[in-house]
């Protein structure tokens, strides 16, 4: 029996063998161009498939909603059923199910209205009670009354969300001309985002959805695209506003800053849209982190009020290191559910805008979209019978891949893994039809060198479709931080730098690296980096707060070979280096990219463009600045650990 089974195992192992032999090569780059040689990662490499732990998705409750909500299509009006009969099943005796609920509405006259939200006086709930539409969202509370019992027990605490139609009749025959315009038709555009998330990763954790994006016809994916900031923020902004505004960080703390950027839903609203932007874990959010947030409500359908209300009044449970559950429903569910009612309110009766966007399962843990793979493929189909593929641009994005943890400090890929976020957009057959050249271009595209800029000008594009070159955009809408970058509806150069996609040499993959050996080079530049490190703190006004650095060790040092460079220039002086080190206390793990000049040994260096490798959760509490978080190390953490 024993033979039996080692010649069974010996079997396989030769076909495994003879199956892997025969699979097609695996591309050397994702882009190949003499400008450009961004290179391919293999997913399932050894050393990632080591730290990577498949995540099983659970469910935040037990029981069965006692509230519900149905859509009545004749009044265009929510109702809301209470389920009596599920309360004895679950009281196992005769009870009466007595519910209420409370309105959540945004607070526009608080000093941070981002912030605030207010909620009305408890309203009973009875049974196929037809909502108000002024009612948006609501918390309800459900208690069993037994007749011997004159208290009441709170048995079920939820939340609901609605998307009223508030459109006017004339909005309405308006609208219905933009969707039957043939002139010029009006795409649907629904960006769907997951953070963290790099295209390598989405192949490791999310097969199932990738295979739904692979094989759908009308998906494109942009292998050759590179983020141009480092967190959420500068990388969204550059999507939505042409700009990251990276050397004005410090203006986003300032009470109406960000309501003053141009975003592009602005431009889809003047052009007849509806809009709508929604984002999970309210603590977190791309505005609104260690940042004022929007003073005026910047959408049509703003999700923010109600989750804010949910994450202060129901219970929380933390999974995959952020708030996950929020009372009896994932926190992404929330927003997911919020796009899919946007979906059936207006996929026939007005074109949409939507941005709707998840942290939480995916912000802290590199696994953590391995749980919801399962779940986001499930929405993505529901999309697909609601009728959204058949009229609407659709995005799936991220802002940029995972940043810190084993996964970016201890892989030789991770500095790709951070830099290359996934990109999908999807094209519906009549676009493909009337738009065949866009079509032709987009796959032109898909291993060419692009970035966020790019995908700003396509949506400016899909509001003036007709524009045939990039030369007739009106000069006003071009991406500010980028005017050689374009629609990815135009053919991008084939041999594109990255400073002409507007990445900066921090974040582009273009450049060969090799690994400098000599010790003595690594030490005069660690320390150099370490040294500006110092002054930096001293000219920031940082040193009460922060302790000063101390080179611990040199981890690794890579030279990059800036392709199309001029060896006559900066090349012959100067090297470019990608540094690895260690400090003392704490031993925070740094990256830093620098240019050095042998010959006279100086340096040059943006110390707020370091990356932190490790977590920096527990040292820089007595930092409010999400830059500074990165490389201060709080005088009063070390003392606490000593």
């Amino acid at each position: 029996m024993n033979l039996i089974r080692i010649m069974g195992t010996l079997f396989s192992l030769v076909a495994l063998a003879a199956a892997v032999e025969h699979q097609p090569p695996m591309p050397k780059y994702y882009v190949d161009s003499p400008l450009c040689k961004m290179p391919y990662v293999d997913p399932f490499s050894p050393e990632a498939m080591a730290m990577y732990k498949k995540k099983t998705l659970k469910d935040c409750h037990n029981d069965s909603e006692l509230v519900t909500a149905e859509y009545d299509t004749k009044l265009q009006q929510y109702r809301l059923h209470t389920r009596g009969d599920l309360a004895t099943k679950m009281a196992k005796k005769n009870v009466t199910l007595e519910c209420s609920y409370q309105k959540i509405y945004r607070d526009g006259n608080a000093s941070i209205p981002d912030n605030a939200y207010r909620m009305s006086k408890v309203i009973p709930l009875t049974d196929d009670l037809l909502l108000p539409k002024d009612v948006e969202y609501i918390t309800t509370r459900c208690s069993l009354n037994n007749s011997k019992s004159d208290k009441l027990k709170i048995t079920q605490q939820d939340a609901l969300s609605f998307v009223q139609d508030h459109l006017t009749a004339e909005e309405l025959v308006h609208s219905f001309r933009l969707l039957q315009d043939e002139e010029e038709p009006k795409p649907n555009v629904i960006i769907l985002g997951i953070d963290s998330t790099s295209r390598i990763n989405m192949r490791r954790t999310m097969p199932q959805v990738f295979r739904f994006l692979n094989r759908f016809p009308g998906w494109f994916e942009m292998q050759g695209y590179n983020k141009v900031g480092e967190n959420t923020l500068p990388n969204l902004l550059a999507i939505l506003t042409g700009d990251n505004y990276v050397e004005s960080s410090e203006k986003f703390a300032v009470k109406g800053f960000i309501d003053t950027l141009d975003y592009i839903w602005q431009r889809f609203k003047e052009a007849g849209y509806t809009t709508a932007y929604a984002e999970d874990y309210a603590s977190l959010s791309t505005f609104n982190y260690m940042k004022p947030g929007f003073i005026r409500q910047p959408v049509d359908y703003y999700l923010r009020p109600f989750m804010k209300a949910i994450e202060k009044t129901l219970k929380l449970e933390r999974r995959y290191g952020t708030i996950f559950c929020v009372g009896r429903h994932i926190n992404s569910g929330y927003v997911w559910d919020f796009a899919v009612q946007f979906v059936q309110r207006f996929v026939q009766k007005s074109p949409m805008f939507g941005l709707f966007w998840s942290n939480s399962f995916t912000h802290d843990q590199f696994a953590g979209a391995s749980a919801m793979d399962h779940l986001f493929r499930e929405y993505l189909q529901l999309f697909l019978k609601l009728g959204l593929f058949k009229r609407s641009i659709v995005m799936v994005v991220s802002d940029h891949g995972f940043r810190w943890g084993d996964l970016r400090a201890r892989t030789k890929s991770g500095y790709l893994e951070e830099s290359l976020p996934m990109l999908w957009l999807y094209v519906p057959p009549w676009f493909r039809q009337k738009y065949p050249h866009y079509v032709a271009n987009l796959r032109k595209n898909r291993n060419r060198l692009s970035s966020n800029y790019d995908v700003h000008m396509t949506l400016q594009h899909l509001l003036q479709l007709n524009t045939r070159s990039p030369e007739a955009f009106d000069p006003r809408i071009q991406a500010k931080k980028c005017k050689s970058c374009r629609s990815l509806f135009f053919e991008l150069p084939e041999s594109r730098s990255c400073s002409q996609a507007g990445i900066s040499e921090k974040w582009c993959t273009c450049h060969p690296k090799t690994t400098v050996t000599n010790h003595t080079e690594q030490q005069a530049v660690a320390l150099a980096v370490v040294q500006k490190m110092n002054k930096h703190l001293v000219a920031r006004n940082l040193t009460h707060l922060c302790e000063s650095f101390k080179l611990k060790t040199v981890r690794l040092m890579d030279r990059k070979e800036i392709l199309g460079e001029n060896i006559t220039t900066a090349a012959a002086t100067e090297h470019v280096y990608v540094l690895n080190f260690f400090t003392v206390h704490e031993t925070p793990l740094f990256e830093a990219t620098l240019r050095w000049n042998p010959a006279n040994g100086t340096l040059k260096m943006n110390v707020d463009e370091l990356s932190r490798k490790n977590s920096y959760t527990a040292t820089a509490s007595c930092i409010s600045d999400p830059i500074v978080k990165k490389y201060c190390i709080c005088k009063k953490s070390i003392k606490k650990h000593k």
